[in-house]
């Protein structure tokens, strides 16, 4: 009589299947290459060649050239070094030519990939796969600093048995959470008690944890975590923000950098054709001999004030970046979940999928790597406030005690207060929506006879919103003796903007390239990219940079199911006005920030992120539609795309981090290369 196994045993042998299947997996991907190429080229001669043995790349002579190999390629390995000791580590495009029997001798292009080059010597493989006899190859580095001493050269290295450990714990994790999820009575009861507050938990720790890691990464890339005050080196290094938290300090409005005489002396500043060759701050505001900052007060009243309190120094830019990066991991998530919620038509689980999707929909990975990043700060810390006030009205709506509802409604007028002091182009959006929603709340009070309550609880939200615009009234007259003068026309920049005015002409270019510019794809991880792209003659817009619209991302394809809700019945007549003039909120903001500023991707940061939330907010509407009216495969099918649709916007989100631009952060290349080699297994 057979005994029966033990119970221990029935619950670690799926386990243990599943770590078979992944370690089998993960063998297959880390030595993809082998096994679907070089095991049936098993030519390993090992030649090293005696005349290229140390070779030194230089950008006069920036190719390599190893000639006469004489036998079938299958791969390439080198070492590669900066020689100049004061060269930072950084990424070179090395592209890989061949020249063999298949192609009658005549170089061509074989492989191209970018590689990390530092101090200390890396080792690199390359498969190029000829085809015949080889009469030699060459590699020709770009986009490298300092010398490159490339050493240690082999033909055909013998294969070299590879396993990721990184890859191989994600495999298991996932699957045996998965199917945790989906085949145990544990799991069962875990998806039957996830509720809206499991999904804000959820959600928010997914989105902080990505967001302090990009901190981390970004934090790499400067010299320190913090600047001395006073400051070490002339007032006129640093940024705006720090030039101007340098002058509140020493009771003065403008910066303590006295113009050069050349700037004092000509007759229009703000043409940059007139300012060439003269030494001035540029991005500043000049009037009246005097600098200017022109960037909101926010950042420095909510970051590097209490960080001086606390600390007596100033704090480092992607500090100032990652706290308000983390502020919109934090409530950014919370809003959608919460507005679900207040929907209660909408699963929770969907809820907090889509919710992880929204916050990497408003690509503030990419706009956190910002470099000179006092242009990305203000984006980061309006966006960051936006997310805030929208997670404070959507946790009013939830609440049913007064004195709660008064606390919300304060929380999330000092929100937008602090959103319009930070970047008055990234609130404006929320604020037109919130206009229309104080004027149906308005209507649907004086229907109800409810009018007292009204008044007190719009009293309570507008007036941190009123202080905030008396303040910058002042503010604005005491610096440039105008009340609406921001500085923006006295800006020393690109253009002279002071002749930026809203045209129609700027209709169509900026639903061009706020919402549909794509994606340019590059033969590199992570093979897709920002360009700058002209469309037509824009006359005076002339600061077109590089730029993507929010459709790039799969979840915002949902704004086009917008009139499908508007048709239908599940929302009401409220409902309906509320989203429609959301919607046409983004499109208004997108024509004031083409018509006034032009086209970069920070400015359509802008409207991601209430676009992120309106997108969310839409596919859950659709999945309620999709289960209460149809049901069975249709209700299945639809929560299984609107699934892919969030998977794919966050992989897309994550991938954009990876986007190397001239201006951005660029932080470790070894973490880019084991990035590539996580996720690019078959190269």
């Amino acid at each position: 009589m057979k005994k029966k196994a033990k119970p221990e045993l029935n619950k670690l042998l799926p386990l243990a299947i599943i770590l078979v299947i992944c370690v089998a997996a993960e063998m297959l991907m880390s030595n993809f290459v082998w096994f679907s190429y070089v095991a049936g080229n098993t030519d390993f001669t090992d030649f090293v060649p005696e005349n290229v043995k140390n070779e030194i790349v230089t950008k006069d002579n920036d190719t390599l050239q190893v000639r006469e190999v004489g036998f079938p390629l299958n791969s390439v390995s080198m070492t590669v070094q900066i020689k100049n000791a004061s060269v930072a580590d950084h990424l070179a495009k090395a592209v890989f030519n061949v020249a063999d029997e298949g192609n009658g001798g005549v170089l061509s292009a074989a492989f191209t990939d970018k590689i990390p080059v530092g101090t200390e010597p890396k080792r690199h493989t390359v498969y190029l796969n000829s085809r015949g006899d080889a009469y030699g190859f060459d590699v020709k580095f770009s986009a490298f600093n300092g010398d490159i001493a490339v050493t240690d050269i082999v033909i055909n290295p013998t294969y070299e048995f590879s396993f990721n450990a990184l890859r191989f714990a994600a495999l298991f994790l996932g699957i045996s959470i998965l199917l945790l999820l989906t085949k145990t009575e544990t799991g069962k009861t875990l998806r039957r008690e996830f509720g809206y507050r499991e999904a804000a938990i959820n959600a928010a720790a997914v989105c902080i944890s990505f967001s302090v890691v990009m901190w981390a990464l970004c934090s790499t890339s400067e010299t320190g975590a913090y600047y001395s005050y006073p400051l070490e080196n002339g007032i006129n290094m640093y940024s705006p923000y720090i030039q101007q938290f340098d002058a509140f300090l020493k009771g003065q409005l403008h910066l303590d950098v006295e113009p050069s005489e050349g700037l004092m002396s000509i007759e229009n500043p703000y043409n940059p054709a007139s300012r060439t060759g003269i030494e001035c701050l540029f991005d500043r505001a000049y009037f009246e001999g005097k600098y200017y900052s022109y960037f909101g007060v926010a950042p420095l009243l909510t970051v590097y004030l209490p960080y001086y309190l606390f600390t007596g120094n100033l704090p480092s830019d992607s500090t100032v970046s990652g706290v308000f990066s983390v502020i919109i991991a934090l409530f950014l998530p919370l809003a959608v979940v919460e507005w679900a919620k207040y929907r209660n038509k909408i699963r929770p689980w969907l809820s907090a999928v889509a919710a992880v999707a929204a916050y990497f929909a408003t690509s503030v990975l990419l706009i956190q790597r910002g470099r000179a990043q006092f242009y990305y700060i203000a984006c980061i810390a309006g966006m960051a406030f936006a997310s805030a006030y929208l997670y404070f009205v959507a946790k009013y709506l939830n609440t049913s005690k007064s004195a709660a509802k008064y606390i919300l409604l304060f929380l999330a007028g000092t929100s937008f207060a602090l959103g319009f002091l930070s970047r008055l182009n990234s609130i404006v959006p929320v604020g037109i929506a919130t206009v229309t929603f104080v004027v149906i709340y308005g209507i649907k009070s004086i229907k109800s006879k409810k009018i007292g309550k009204y008044i007190s609880e719009m009293a309570v939200l507008a007036l941190p919103v009123a202080a905030s615009i008396v303040f910058s009234l002042w503010y604005n007259n005491a610096r440039f003796g105008d009340p609406l003068q921001f500085g923006t026309d006295y800006q020393l920049t690109v253009a002279d903007t002071s002749y930026y005015k809203l045209s129609t002409v700027g209709i169509f270019p900026s639903v061009i390239h706020y919402f549909l510019q794509p994606f340019s794809f590059s033969e590199f991880f992570p093979y897709f990219g920002i360009t700058r792209t002209v469309i037509s003659d824009y006359g005076k817009y002339v600061y077109i940079d590089a730029n993507f619209g929010i459709m790039v991302y799969p979840l915002m394809l949902s704004l086009f199911f917008v009139p499908y809700l508007l048709k239908g019945k599940r929302l009401s007549r409220e409902g309906k006005a509320l989203l429609s003039v959301s919607t046409l909120s983004l499109f208004l903001t997108a024509f004031i920030n083409f018509c006034l500023g032009g086209v970069i991707f920070r400015y359509t940061a802008d409207i991601a992120l209430f676009a992120a939330f309106i997108s969310a907010a839409v596919m859950g509407e659709l999945c309620g539609i999709s289960e209460e009216n149809h049901g069975g495969a249709i209700a299945k099918t639809t929560k299984k795309t609107v699934l892919a649709v969030c998977i794919l916007t966050v992989i897309i989100g994550f991938f954009s981090m990876f986007i190397m631009t001239g201006n951005m952060v660029t932080y470790s290349p070894d973490f880019y290369e084991a990035a590539e080699e996580f996720f690019v297994f078959w190269n």
